[in-house]
């Protein structure tokens, strides 16, 4: 009994050691110390014959592998929402959400593509919209639009212009009014407008001493205008209409603007005989008044009478001397506004490029247009370099109101003289069907490397006195 008792303690004693071992390899295998404080005792009379063997504890290497993944980047098309506007060019188009925080935005139509007259809004938030176009001379339109996910919309705001009636009241019976959209291009030295016609004109009567022009949208108009009676000055001004955009009220009235014009009354009745003085005329550099002649020199230009008196004649008789130096050309300028406005009668001498022809052209801005062509072989002695012969033109304003095909009309007839033997032969008829100048100055046109002196130049009304 005793020894199995001695045999069982034996038993205990070793399960607590074992136990206590197997503590201290695991915390071996953990890497970390175990206090002895912590390791169980062994029994009270327990003794060992052999210190037992320290357990071998295997470490195995682990090997981390880091796996990179590669992700692909997918790119989706988003669908916006958008609206497209269509409206005049140079329109400020302005669009306000309904929806709180969002601030308005603006676009202007472009001026310089008239081809494309929309501006585009881009990714705007679904909900509803207001749409305003503004432009000067017009009235805005305002519209409601809902946009919607993922869609764009086009609409159309068609600008109605403003329209005013323009009443011009002049001194003058009869007659009539040119208007024409223009362009402004500042000032001239009297302070008149200057401006550059931006379409084509169109005409009212004069009745009553009024003319009344409907219609007229926002901005500046070249007004010309041209009296029944030759007496009276032709005018051409600009006026703009109006200065600022009426109100609702005035928009419905009736009422016209109204300009009061008056135009001069001028008409050359005096003889121009020319004592060949600077003081009488306004000639082209280069030009020579010289031995009681004026010389061309050469040189293009147009010479035309410095004083008012005589240039506005109507009716008229010209007689001139003339001497082609090296066998070219000489012309005149009939009814002559200014330099770039007249009529041109040409005589071509035996040196000429076209030889022996006589021209007639009406000269509108510069730019001549052909009436009249007759050859001068009959007057091949006569017109030969460096002889004298004398050229004679009447200008007449006829009237057949009579004859239903026909109205008013200038003829010049050209004549020429052989100042040797006094022979005169009729070169023929210039006719302008128009009546494109009815009065203006008689003056002196010379052409390029054409040398040409004028002797005696005298311009009557109606007709000269016979010598």
């Amino acid at each position: 009994m005793l020894k199995s008792f001695k045999f069982l303690t034996i038993i205990f004693s070793c399960s607590f050691l074992f136990g206590a071992i197997a503590e201290l390899v695991k915390a071996q295998d953990l890497g970390v110390r175990v206090p002895i404080k912590n390791v169980a005792k062994p029994a009270t009379g327990t003794t060992f014959t052999k210190k037992p063997p320290r357990p071998q504890v295997k470490i195995q290497k682990v090997t981390v592998i880091q796996q990179v993944v590669k992700r692909e980047t997918q790119v989706v098309n988003v669908k916006t929402s958008n609206l497209v506007v269509s409206s005049e060019s140079g329109a400020i188009v302005s669009l306000k959400s309904s929806v709180s925080g969002l601030k308005p935005m603006t676009k202007n139509v472009s001026k310089n593509k008239p081809e494309d007259k929309t501006v585009e809004f881009e990714n705007l938030k679904p909900g509803k919209y207001i749409v305003t176009a503004s432009l000067v001379g017009y009235k805005t339109q305002e519209t409601d639009v809902t946009i919607f996910p993922q869609k764009t919309i086009g609409i159309s705001l068609e600008l109605e212009p403003y329209l005013y009636k323009l009443s011009i009241d002049t001194n003058i019976d009869e007659g009539e009014v040119r208007f024409a959209p223009a362009r402004l291009e500042g000032t001239n030295a009297d302070g008149s407008l200057k401006t550059t016609e931006t379409a084509g004109y169109c005409i009212v009567r004069i009745k009553n001493k009024k003319a009344v022009i409907n219609d007229l949208q926002q901005g500046y108009y070249n007004i010309d205008i041209r009296p029944s009676a030759v007496e009276y000055q032709p005018i051409l001004t600009a006026i703009n209409v109006p200065t600022e955009i009426p109100g609702e009220k005035n928009q419905e009235s009736d009422e016209a603007q109204s300009y009061s014009i008056d135009l001069a009354k001028r008409i050359s009745t005096d003889t121009f005989a020319s004592a060949w003085v600077n003081q009488e005329w306004v000639l082209p550099s280069g030009w020579k008044l010289q031995d009681r002649r004026m010389k061309t020199s050469g040189l293009p230009g147009i010479a035309l009478p410095r004083d008012d008196r005589y240039k506005y004649y109507t009716n008229f008789e010209l007689i001139s001397d003339v001497i082609l130096t090296d066998g070219k050309t000489i012309g005149f300028a009939l009814r002559a506004l200014d330099t770039q406005n007249y009529y041109l009668v040409q005589i071509a001498g035996t040196k000429a490029s076209e030889p022996l022809i006589a021209t007639g052209f009406v000269v509108i801005d510069g730019k001549p247009t052909l009436l009249f062509s007759n050859p001068l072989d009959n007057f091949s002695k006569t017109v030969q370099a460096k002889k004298s012969f004398r050229v004679t033109i009447k200008g007449e304003e006829k009237d057949e109101e009579k004859d239903k095909d026909k109205g008013k009309f200038t003829i010049f007839k050209i004549y020429i003289d052989d100042s040797q033997n006094g022979d005169r032969l009729e070169v023929g008829n210039m006719i302008d069907r128009y009546n494109t100048f009815r009065k203006g100055a008689v003056g002196i046109v010379g052409r390029d490397s054409a040398n040409s002196e004028i002797g005696l130049f005298q311009v009557c009304a109606n007709s000269c006195p016979k010598n």
